[in-house]
């Protein structure tokens, strides 16, 4: 370290040097990207308020602030990278002492200005050339710019950011980005200001001077060192160029390298927050529309109506699928069973007991006889009479259905004419048993005594499995 520069006059007092020009305009650069960063940004945090509004509309609207929040961004991170550099090119190359490194006399000098400002001690601490106040404020802009590097690149590539880490990563980011940001600017307002500005005027960093009685003030040990003549000695000449020789090709490669990295940073990915200019449209302000046409009688294709209740069969697949009773078209497959009443709208259902036009052959679902009770044993099972090889089969078609469905098509008659008519009988129905077959007599009770197997009138082979109390349940008295 070449010796302290004193100049004296009989006007103004003794002055040390304190900073050079280099380090003076690094500061300023961090001052200008800083502040910068603070007036974009913290207006963005507080989107919605009535002054942040105002802020961003004085800057040009919300993306023109962006675009100068992320120039703002990329300098600090140009300049942070200058600092490492130059900081090994001291501290490698010229052996230039780490006066920044905190150590154990920071803590007993912090405490030590404590008891001063308490007045328990009249002696104020010596200290080095930065203090542990420089050292704190020094250490935490190192912090915080790391994390909000790390934030603000989640921020403006969300997407390759969450490949790597869970989604949540990304609104964390934005609170953690907001948050050391307040943190930054209020530590520059109170304690940076206070402690520069308005405790002790100190101009060192605009002017590279510090006066006498502000180095005994805040860096007493350093002037002692000064006065006494124990500066570190200048290094090697040698040493120092066969150091630049090695230093210099590996700063170059990292700064390059770093070049490149924040140009793939600010380029790698167009996200929904991207800031892209406004693009001019011709809107008309009002363009009246043509009457609407009236609804032309072109042909409409209309789907059937439902013939049966809807409520309580609204699965339409248990008849109408593929394998059902009555099976839609091939291409209605796949639809769900709540899209069938969109085209097939209700509509009007049979009275119970009333054949359809046409008669059977119209295909309507016939109704169950009156005297069907369907709520005794022997009419609960309709598989008894109705089962495949029975007296009265359902279609092949409905041995699939389960036996709780009959009655969802099949419903209960009102009234039947007694007996069977003749038409019925040759058609197959079952026949009348005769008016003089008294059925409360002996006699009549027990049919299988004349219409047993090999009897005078035998029932037909289908009958055999049939319990005596079941005849009357298809032959009724004539």
């Amino acid at each position: 370290m070449a010796a302290p520069q004193v100049t004296k006059n009989h006007a103004s007092p003794k002055y040390y040097e304190r900073f050079n020009i280099a380090q003076r305009i690094e500061h300023f650069v961090l001052i200008l990207t800083f502040s910068t960063l603070a007036l974009t940004g913290l207006p963005q945090k507080f989107v919605g308020n009535g002054l942040a509004e105002g802020m961003i509309a004085l800057m040009g609207g919300i993306e023109t602030v962006r675009i100068i929040h992320r120039i703002a961004a990329i300098g600090i991170a140009i300049q942070s990278v200058y600092h490492v550099l130059l900081l090994g090119y001291k501290v490698w190359v010229h052996r230039t002492e780490m006066t920044m490194l905190p150590g154990l006399k920071d803590v007993t000098d912090a405490i030590d200005v404590i008891r001063y400002n308490l007045g328990l001690t009249k002696e104020h601490p010596k200290m080095p050339r930065y203090n542990f106040g420089e050292k704190v404020e020094y250490w935490a802009m190192v912090w915080g710019t790391v994390i909000m590097a790390i934030t603000g690149f989640m921020l403006w590539n969300p997407i390759a950011a969450a490949r790597f880490l869970p989604g949540q990563a990304i609104p964390a980011a934005k609170a953690a980005h907001g948050a050391e940001a307040i943190l930054a600017v209020l530590a520059i307002l109170i304690w940076h200001f206070y402690n520069v500005h308005l405790k002790m005027l100190n101009k060192s960093m605009f002017n590279g001077k510090m006066t006498h009685h502000q180095m005994v003030e805040e860096h007493g040990a350093e002037l002692d060192k000064r006065v006494a003549g124990l500066a570190r000695p200048a290094p090697n000449p040698e040493g120092v160029r066969h150091r630049e020789r090695i230093y210099i090709p590996v700063a170059v490669v990292l700064g390059l390298a770093f070049a490149g990295g924040l140009f793939w940073f600010a380029t790698f990915e167009e996200t929904a927050i991207a800031t892209l200019p406004p693009q001019a449209t011709q809107v008309p302000v009002f363009s009246p529309l043509a009457p609407t046409p009236e609804p032309t009688s072109a042909p409409q294709v209309t789907a059937s109506l439902i013939p049966h209740p809807v409520e309580g069969q609204e699965q339409c697949d248990t008849c109408h699928g593929f394998n059902g009773m009555s099976p839609y078209p091939a291409d209605h497959a796949g639809r769900p069973n709540e899209s069938c009443t969109i085209c097939h709208l209700p509509g009007p259902t049979p009275e119970p007991g009333v054949a359809a036009e046409g008669g059977a052959t119209a295909g309507g679902p016939g109704a169950i006889p009156a005297n069907h009770d369907l709520t005794s044993n022997t009419y609960k099972n309709c598989a008894t009479c109705h089962g495949t090889d029975k007296v009265k089969p359902y279609p092949a078609n409905h041995e699939a259905f389960p036996q709780d469905n009959c009655t969802a098509c099949h419903q209960p008659a009102e009234e039947a004419a007694s007996g069977v008519t003749e038409a019925e009988e040759a058609a197959g129905g079952p026949g009348a048993i005769p008016a003089n077959h008294d059925l409360t007599s002996d006699t009549y009770k027990n049919c299988v005594t004349c219409h047993g197997t090999d009897k005078v009138k035998p029932y037909p082979a289908n009958h055999e499995a049939f319990p005596q109390d079941n005849c009357t349940a298809c032959h009724q008295p004539s």
